[in-house]
């Protein structure tokens, strides 16, 4: 995968939680949410296909949609951390590339289907919207730089400049088999740049 290893430590989980048990659990969640997507993802069908405590589960997360967050949280641990090359225009180019070698690993597309709202969600949007705003404040220091060095044109929204770059990458991973090319990545780096950059 992509993103960060599930027996590693993360800053959004619980230090509680024992090393085993965690690796445990997230290659569980990971094994849930790449067959089924977010819709049916449920602790107690997970427990049962993995043979693990459900107890020992719930005492942990709570509740499902507590888990699949930190699970995709751990997926996306890569992104997390906003490139600082310097400049916008490559820190754009980096945070692209990144995007991109996620959803290019298999594991990775699957985990941002599983995240395609459907009707019959078995969680509120709230999961959803707590993984993309954890995301986005994550790489938000790359426009906040930026604005520090006089880079960006005023009047920017944060939001619509980071999803420039981060939208194009996943719908094409989301629609189609084929990777994410380099190529690719440097032209929608450039038209976000183009779009934010003080002239």
């Amino acid at each position: 995968m992509g993103g960060r290893p599930i027996d590693g430590e993360s800053e959004h989980t619980d230090a509680g939680v024992p090393d085993d048990v965690r690796h445990t659990v997230m290659k569980a969640a990971y094994d849930e949410l790449t067959r089924w997507g977010l819709e049916r993802f449920d602790i107690p069908t997970m427990c049962s296909r993995h043979k693990i405590d459900e107890a020992l589960v719930t005492e942990y997360w709570g509740d499902g949609s507590r888990l699949a967050l930190e699970a995709l949280l751990y997926w996306s641990n890569d992104v997390l951390t906003a490139p600082d090359t310097g400049s916008l225009r490559t820190d754009l180019q980096a945070l692209a590339t990144v995007v991109a070698q996620q959803v290019n690993d298999t594991v990775g597309r699957s985990l941002l289907r599983a995240l395609v709202v459907d009707d019959r969600a078995a969680f509120a949007d709230d999961t959803r919207m707590a993984f993309w705003m954890r995301r986005f404040a994550s790489i938000r220091s790359v426009f906040d730089r930026a604005a520090a060095r006089g880079e960006l044109r005023d009047g920017v929204d944060t939001i619509a400049a980071m999803q420039l770059v981060l939208a194009p990458i996943n719908v094409r991973a989301l629609y189609t088999r084929e990777p994410i090319a380099e190529h690719y990545c440097a032209a929608i780096a450039d038209l976000a740049w183009h779009a934010v950059a003080k002239r």
